[in-house]
């Protein structure tokens, strides 16, 4: 299951440092203050080993109704069409329209026993590759929104961190 997006074009992306803090929107909505900011580089590099083209992202965020949105160029009418065929346990679905779609969650903050006995929500991000360009729908369980990010510029270290993990570009994405 690993480097879903290695055939997505020329260009991937790579950490440029600190990113800024992301607000995403709806009854229970987070913060992170921990992020990184990305940018796009060419998979061709120069004689010293640079990559021969550079893209800053452009990080354009609207909050939707979860029942309609556009995402990546595409509309969806539903959260399950993000993920409209997911085998169990793998992060990896694909959309209604056949896209490669990174499905990460992370469960409410629990406190007691109560909250991990009580608790059932979490947060959820679908990250899609497409053109050169991350796109991130993020939504908390129970809200009637989504946070739809297009050309990802500042991404949550955790997610980052699982991109590179997931060598999502190829082997050699792997790392740090």
């Amino acid at each position: 299951m690993d480097d879903k997006w290695s055939q997505t074009g020329d260009m991937v992306p790579r950490k440029t440092g600190p990113g800024r803090q992301i607000r995403r929107s709806g009854a229970g909505g987070i913060s992170y203050n921990s992020t990184v900011r990305l940018e796009w580089v060419s998979r061709e590099k120069d004689a010293q080993d640079r990559p021969l083209r550079t893209r800053k992202p452009l990080g354009i965020t609207l909050f939707l109704p979860a029942a309609c949105f556009i995402a990546a160029g595409r509309p969806y009418f539903s959260l399950s069409m993000l993920a409209a065929k997911q085998e169990q346990g793998s992060p990896w679905a694909r959309d209604v329209y056949g896209r490669d779609v990174l499905v990460l969650r992370e469960r409410f903050p629990c406190f007691d026993s109560a909250d991990y006995r009580n608790e059932k929500r979490y947060f959820r991000w679908y990250l899609l590759c497409q053109g050169g360009k991350f796109t991130c729908v993020f939504h908390t369980d129970r809200t009637p929104a989504v946070t739809v990010t297009e050309d990802v510029r500042d991404l949550e270290d955790d997610l980052w961190r699982r991109v590179r993990e997931l060598a999502c570009f190829g082997p050699e994405d792997r790392g740090a």
